[in-house]
């Protein structure tokens, strides 16, 4: 597997980011080295919070809290998941699984001998981080999630995976708001007023991967402000014109 790792540099004069690196080394699936990143601030003898980011951030994300945290005495463990921030990046979208990732964390983990902790998972990180705790419940002392779950079904009818493959290998072109329109609809009702078709989030959560999978450039800004923002649909238009024109401003809490 090729990995890529992005240089020092890129990171330099971060502000808001004064945080020492810390690298861990796990063997992937076909014996490659895979570094991974993570923050360690706060006392080492206080209570330990295991906080992870999901997509498409990374553990700038908790910048502007952590000094807070360490302040109330707690010491605030914050990785880069492998594909993230200062983490190695596998260079294959293939790659990548949801599975991996919690193979990969759940190595970071061990390796570090991490316990006692108090996990929170925002996004993908606790989809991932979830995984973590049910394979290994003795490290962990509480939890708390923000905006995720753990959606992990083995058993997904055959015939959802082969029509998410076929939709995911279509020519149909998806724009932030046409896919925003259809990820908004999983909310538990049938996908048509065919009434045979019963719902199954994977059918809503593939507008997302596709987006995701056809995109070169994701406009995390906008997708970023769309969702945590109120804001006119004139000025929602008009940061997308700007950011597909290559004249918006990255945000820091994007990955790198």
């Amino acid at each position: 597997m090729k990995i890529l790792r992005t240089p020092d540099e890129r990171f330099s004069s971060l502000e808001e980011y004064p945080f020492e690196p810390h690298y861990t080394n796990i063997k992937t699936h076909d014996g490659a080295d895979l570094r991974i990143h993570h923050i360690d601030e706060g006392p080492k003898d206080g209570p330990i919070l295991l906080a992870m980011h999901g997509q498409p951030v990374w553990s700038y994300l908790y910048a502007r809290m952590i000094p807070f945290l360490v302040k109330a005495g707690i010491r605030v463990i914050a990785p880069d998941l492998p594909g993230y921030g200062k983490s190695d990046k596998p260079a294959a979208r293939e790659d990548y699984s949801y599975q991996r990732q919690v193979d990969w964390m759940g190595e970071w983990l061990k390796e570090n001998d991490f316990s006692n902790l108090t996990f929170f998972g925002q996004d993908w990180g606790g989809l991932i981080g979830l995984r973590m705790v049910a394979q290994d419940p003795d490290r962990f002392l509480k939890i708390s999630m923000g905006n995720t779950g753990l959606p992990y079904n083995p058993d997904v009818p055959q015939e959802v995976i082969d029509r998410v493959k076929v939709f995911r290998e279509s020519d149909l072109k998806l724009t932030p708001m046409s896919m925003q329109k259809e990820v908004k609809q999983m909310d538990g009702k049938n996908l048509s007023k065919d009434s045979s078709t019963p719902f199954h989030p994977a059918l809503k959560f593939m507008y997302w991967q596709k987006f995701c999978w056809d995109t070169e450039n994701l406009p995390i800004g906008f997708i970023n402000s769309s969702m945590m923002e109120k804001r006119s649909k004139l000025s929602m238009m008009g940061q997308y014109l700007l950011e597909n024109l290559g004249l918006a401003k990255i945000s820091p809490f994007t990955s790198i």
